[in-house]
């Protein structure tokens, strides 16, 4: 299906929860008065009553713990509620197909870069998913369960719906793309060693973009299209990666990155569509999570950028190799 969808999400409710669930989690003490009490021989600290909760790692009190789940409820209810409207003026607006179908959309002219971006969508619906449920005290096995759900369950009623509109159908390969990204989330939350490596993304407006958008040439593109423009990125935090020997070598404030992206796939004087070559890119890039202060909402700020790849010199691998001063 050639469209990007999901990535948008992460912004739209990565504000709502992510800083929820850094503040929830970064809170070590409980915030009521606590009182000594002995069990089986040995001093414990315990809650009063008043706000003793089932899970009793949850830092929150009962009164916390109802704001924060209606908060993010909320927030999950509200971004659905209005993808929905977006996807339905935007995507399912046109001709219905006689009877439901499938379409096997791999390798067309944008050469699979719709599907990264599906990847994406699925590890960030997760990635909230899990900090959000995190944040309101659910367990980590269940948050874990529970995030992946939602996220294969929102993006398959996308493609439910998409399979009965003849521009589109249900694609199995975007699903397989969806289901990647959503299990990157989930091996990253039980293997922590692996967020060394963070999925990013970055953009720019393309010619052709910019010509549809001044009238020079007809076309529907428009960002969530406009491929050609996107890069998606595996970015390594070497600091994590390098032997301790070689870490005093390397800054450990640059990422090395690998990126996927395309040539123009439509053209910018025409607007006609246009086979498109791969362009498989390699960088050094900042990691904003290495910025310094230690503050909860800080820490939430650099960790959500972190996921965007800043504009760095870049060396591009295909169609052609050459050194890109300043890519974005």
């Amino acid at each position: 299906m050639p469209h990007i969808k999901c990535n948008f999400v992460a912004l739209l409710l990565g504000v709502t929860v992510g800083t929820t669930a850094a503040r929830a989690q970064d809170i070590s003490e409980p915030l009521m008065p606590r009182e000594v009490v002995m069990t089986n021989g040995i001093e414990a600290e315990a809650l009063p009553d008043s706000v003793l909760l089932p899970d009793p790692t949850c830092p929150l009190t009962s009164s916390q713990l109802t704001a924060v789940r209606t908060g993010v409820g909320s927030a999950f209810v509200g971004v659905n509620a209005y993808l929905y409207h977006y996807f339905k003026q935007a995507w399912w607006s046109g001709e219905r197909a006689p009877h439901f179908f499938f379409h096997a959309d791999w390798d067309q002219e944008f050469r699979d870069q719709d599907k990264f971006g599906h990847m994406l969508g699925g590890y960030h619906l997760a990635r909230f998913g899990y900090a959000g449920l995190r944040a309101a005290c659910v367990g980590r096995k269940k948050a874990i369960i529970w995030s992946a759900a939602y996220a294969a369950a929102f993006q398959l009623q996308i493609e439910i719906f998409d399979g009965q509109f003849k521009k589109y159908g249900f694609s199995y390969a975007d699903m397989i793309a969806n289901t990647t990204g959503q299990a990157l989330a989930v091996m990253q939350e039980l293997h922590p060693s692996l967020k060394a490596i963070k999925p990013t993304f970055s953009y720019h407006k393309t010619l052709a973009l910019r010509n549809t958008e001044k009238g020079l040439i007809g076309g529907e593109l428009r960002p969530s299209l406009d491929y050609s423009g996107q890069t998606y990125w595996f970015s390594a935090d070497m600091d994590k990666l390098l032997p301790d020997a070689a870490k005093p070598f390397w800054p450990s404030f640059i990422r090395f990155s690998a990126g996927h992206s395309i040539t123009d796939w439509v053209d910018p004087q025409t607007g006609i569509a246009q086979r498109a070559k791969r362009k498989i890119v390699l960088s050094l890039d900042f990691d904003p999570e290495k910025l310094p202060g230690q503050a909860p909402l800080w820490r939430s700020v650099k960790h959500t950028i972190s996921y965007y790849r800043f504009p760095a010199p870049a060396l591009e691998l295909t169609p052609k190799t050459h050194l890109v001063p300043w890519y974005r």
